[in-house]
């Protein structure tokens, strides 16, 4: 008969230099355990996470940015950055909102890029995708109009501001999840917020009384 014997810890095991394995979740799951996988070298799970994940981070990007060159570079950025410091991430479990953050941070620097080379007359004025070209068929005229002037009117803001406001008044972000992703303190993001509203509201008030189309 075989001598029985009790299992090792993996203490033991690592002490006398034997190889530890740790157990990996199953195929598929929440964010959590893809993420394990993932940290742990299964290309897969990364893989599996940038496809459950990778259609929010294009609309956050489509919404902040409009031209689809630009989107298709911060999605793809995102995703590296993301993968590749996932043992920094404190909850695996809000990958998805991580990743979106990454991705409104580096709009970020692409808008206020853009603002600096509108300003020297260098930018190329691509076409942007705005709001109203973003809503659903059950969208009505006068409200698609309204989204036009919106749109329009916060490609003139600083890219803060525009972040700030597309984030909270359309994708409904938590304050907190805004400061993280634009690297400010709440009452700022908070400002930032007010100012785009009463701006917004201000020369839509005007657009319609001068009966202005989009």
């Amino acid at each position: 008969m075989r001598a029985s014997h009790t299992p090792r810890s993996p203490t033991e095991r690592r002490a006398a230099g034997d190889a530890v394995v740790t157990p990996l979740p199953a195929r598929g799951g929440d964010d959590a355990a893809l993420v394990a996988r993932a940290i742990a070298g299964d290309r897969w799970a990364g893989e599996a996470l940038y496809r459950r994940h990778a259609q929010d981070v294009i609309r956050v990007a489509t919404l902040l940015l409009g031209r689809t060159a630009e989107v298709d570079d911060v999605v793809q950025d995102a995703f590296v950055k993301a993968l590749r410091s996932l043992a920094t991430l404190r909850d695996p479990a809000s990958f998805g909102a991580w990743v979106a953050r990454i991705a409104a941070n580096l709009a970020r620097s692409r808008l206020r890029r853009r603002g600096l080379l509108k300003r020297l007359g260098l930018d190329r004025g691509d076409e942007e995708v705005s709001f109203d070209q973003l809503a659903s068929d059950g969208v009505g005229p006068e409200e698609r109009a309204e989204l036009a002037r919106i749109s329009k009117l916060l490609r003139e803001m600083p890219a803060d501001a525009r972040i700030a406001w597309t984030l909270r008044r359309v994708e409904g972000w938590p304050l907190q999840e805004i400061a993280e992703a634009v690297g400010a303190s709440l009452a700022t993001v908070k400002r930032r917020i007010v100012a785009a509203d009463e701006e917004i509201q201000a020369r839509i008030g005007a657009s319609i009384a001068r009966g202005d189309e989009a």
